[in-house]
């Protein structure tokens, strides 16, 4: 099956499959029949194909049509396809649904018209295939849609508008395969035992009777006695999901004896066996097709656009809005305090207004004190007093500046962190766009739980590009885990090739993650050189991905050279990766780190920092840059420079973080370098970027040559990171 999964990421393979199905649709879909008449299957399915498939379905057409002699007689419904085609033809490749709908509408009216005009059937055919142009164009706008669905969210989505079209679409297509003439049993019976029973079988007595409710109506279009003979599926499809076991060949035993059972209570099937051969083929089909059924391709969780999915979410949100509320109120408490404080100052002298001579001397301006020394005059009868007096005063409001001054900073640290804390709650209420999935988390749970290493709680889901991402946590007591050992026993068991991320553990709970590996990643290789008489380089580097498969490549390099250099970078980088890893939005991270690194002590540390994170479902490369140097992006046959003009992390009570984000695709390369390589060298790395070297060999070129290319001696540490763009080898 994996095989077969891999072999379809081919284009070519994909593109001749998808060419063969549409040929094979327009040859069996042709000669059906619907409520008496001809079936539009076969023109709904051109319509809402793409101009090449919607050719493959003409000529699938054509060819049963000279096949079986049919040509005269289904001469409507195949020009009616060619009028499509060559509508599409000039229409584009690719049509919105709504156009699809109203181009096969109109072929089919068009086509309609002028056979009957030819025959003199004019008058009497008109509303018919006013009417039937109407079906038809509806149907074709269904699939048109579901295909759009399909290409963007890569899963079939049975809620909302979407589980709608479905449902028109099967019930036109079942019915259509009930009309086929096949010997001792019926393909629209045994597709829609088969579907039913796997509703029943996945989704409970709710899907197996709603299925089921739908194949009957679907044989209810073609004639009475199918539709007597079916009408026992959703019965059946509602007991069957009301007992299910877990297990496909219980499911599979209860429904085909139900259906049997029925039959026979109602006496519907008596006077032929096509509907025990049905079941007995369409249960066969379920036992085989539900091991493999997953919702990571099919999905019946209803939409939340305008309603928050977790009543949680909804309460983050609001207590950051609280926050943020309380945050700004205290700011302006802050600063009515301060102006309070500011006009309430020392403006008596205590020695000028004792004095005996009263106003005949020259009063000291003791406001001004602090500011300027005075002025004493000889004469004055308390002229030490006075200057102890002035001393005292001084030290005094310079004390005070100085604690309004700490006062300051520690509001604004405060106010930055309040803020920084409502972010985080917003950044954790919103949505991840990942698709839950209870079944794989319940089903995981229970392969761990063979083996006695069973999680506290486990979630799984499935993120845009359809990859499978996996979260179980742990008490940070557990002893014995083995990440590879579960990440095995899961890969084992769900039939994928998982990755493990790094472990991230909070005081209570430690959390392992796993993902599906995506179609791309990245090589990344590093070099370093100490500062001329350091032995420990104050540069910092890791590469780490998240519980997504996301992958982030930091560096920081520390104010200075040496051990304590070192120490500053580093914990900016540890800082970063364990809250990235926890959930954290990396802007939000990089403004938390700013914030422990200001506070941290009282003396001056503060570190640059420079992040690029590869997204390698989105092929997107975001930089992020606190007072680091420039990076390097080779894009094609381009060069881009990526600047920018702000502060390290730990100066400011606000960090300052820039991002930019680019699309990268194969063999694109990114070097990033800190403070150390000096600009004189960039057109150097430029040369070597646009060059046939591998990325190893770019990296130790560029380290190397620093000193060459350096105004004077290595006064500083230099790193210098690659990073190349490449597709997994499983996807190759």
């Amino acid at each position: 099956m994996n095989k077969l999964s891999d072999a379809l990421r081919l284009p070519a393979v994909r593109t001749a499959a998808a060419l063969l199905t549409s040929f094979a649709g327009g040859f069996i879909f042709s000669g059906t029949a619907l409520a008496g008449a001809a079936s539009f299957a076969d023109i709904s399915l051109a319509g809402a194909l793409d101009l090449p498939y919607a050719a493959a379905a003409l000529a699938g057409a054509i060819v049963r049509g000279v096949s079986t002699d049919s040509v005269g007689r289904g001469i409507v419904k195949t020009a009616a396809i060619a009028f499509i085609v060559i509508a599409k033809l000039f229409s584009g490749a690719r049509s919105s649904p709504l156009r699809c709908g109203i181009i096969t509408a109109v072929c089919v009216m068009l086509s309609g018209t002028s056979v009957s005009a030819l025959i003199g059937e004019l008058p009497q055919k008109l509303i018919f295939y006013g009417f039937y142009a109407a079906v038809s164009g509806f149907a074709a706008y269904c699939g048109a849609e579901l295909l759009n669905s399909l290409r963007q969210e890569h899963v079939i989505s049975l809620s909302g508008f979407s589980g709608g079209c479905y449902a028109v679409i099967y019930i036109v297509y079942i019915a259509s395969l009930y009309s086929l003439r096949l010997p001792s049993v019926n393909a629209g019976a045994v597709l829609g035992i088969a579907v039913t029973a796997l509703a029943a079988y996945s989704y409970g007595s709710a899907g197996g009777a709603i299925c089921g409710a739908m194949t009957a109506f679907a044989a209810a279009l073609v004639s009475p006695k199918e539709c007597i003979a079916s009408a026992v599926f959703p019965a059946a499809g509602l007991f069957a999901g009301h007992v299910r076991k877990g297990k496909p060949l219980l499911t599979a035993l209860i429904f085909s004896t139900l259906c049997y059972s029925l039959s026979v209570l109602t006496g519907a099937p008596r006077d032929g066996s096509d509907i025990t051969l049905s079941v007995l083929i369409g249960a066969g089909i379920f036992i085989a097709a539900a091991p493999y059924f997953s919702d990571k391709w099919v999905s019946a969780e209803p939409p939340c656009e305008h309603v928050s999915g977790s009543s949680d979410a909804v309460r983050i949100g609001f207590l950051s809005d609280v926050i943020d509320a309380v945050r700004t109120d205290a700011v302006k408490l802050s600063a009515a305090l301060s102006a309070a404080e500011s006009s309430d100052r020392r403006s008596s002298p205590e020695v000028c207004g004792s004095c005996s001579r009263g106003t005949s001397c020259r009063r000291i301006d003791m406001e001004a004190a602090d500011e300027l020394a005075p002025d004493i005059p000889q004469s004055c009868v308390r002229k030490r007093e006075l200057t102890e007096e002035l001393e005292q005063l001084r030290e005094m409001r310079l004390a005070d500046r100085l604690l309004r001054l700490r006062r300051s900073r520690d509001r604004s640290l405060l106010s930055e962190q309040m803020k920084l804390t409502g972010e985080v709650l917003r950044t954790a209420s919103a949505e991840r766009g990942i698709r839950p999935s209870g079944r794989t988390a319940a089903k995981i749970i229970d392969l761990l739980s063979a083996h006695g290493i069973a999680p506290l709680r486990a979630t799984a889901g499935y993120n845009s590009a359809n990859r499978l991402a996996v979260e179980l946590y742990y008490s940070t007591e557990t002893t014995g885990l083995s990440a590879s050992r579960i990440r095995d026993l899961i890969a084992d068991g769900l039939g994928l090739d998982l990755t493990a991320a790094a472990p991230v553990s909070s005081a209570e709970e430690l959390r392992l993650c796993f993902y599906e590996k995506p179609e791309y990643t990245v090589e990344v290789y590093s070099a370093s050189v100490c500062a001329e008489g350091s032995e420990v380089s104050g540069d910092s580097t890791a590469v780490f991905t998240d519980g997504g498969g996301i992958c982030y490549i930091t560096l920081s390099d520390g104010m200075g050279t040496g051990k304590s250099a070192a120490v500053d970078s580093h914990m900016v980088i540890a800082l970063f990766r364990r809250l990235v890893c926890g959930g954290m939005d990396c802007v939000t991270a990089v403004k938390l780190v700013n914030s422990v690194m200001v506070g941290k002590s009282r003396d001056e540390s503060f570190a640059t920092f420079d992040a690029l994170r590869f997204d390698p479902d989105a092929h997107t490369l975001t930089v992020l840059k606190s007072g680091a140097a420039a990076t390097l992006i080779r894009r094609g046959d381009e060069v881009i420079k990526v600047s920018a003009s702000t502060f390290p992390v730990g100066i400011n009570e606000a960090a300052e973080v820039y991002t930019a984000e680019h699309e990268l695709s194969e063999g694109d390369m990114v070097v990033a370098f800190s403070d150390g390589i000096s600009e004189n060298e960039f057109p150097f790395i430029r040369e070597l970027l646009l060059g046939d070297g591998d990325i190893k060999e770019i990296v130790r070129e560029t380290a190397l040559k620093s000193a060459a290319f350096a105004k004077s001696a290595h006064t500083d540490d230099v790193t210098v990171i690659g990073v190349k763009v490449l597709k997994n080898k499983q996807s190759i």
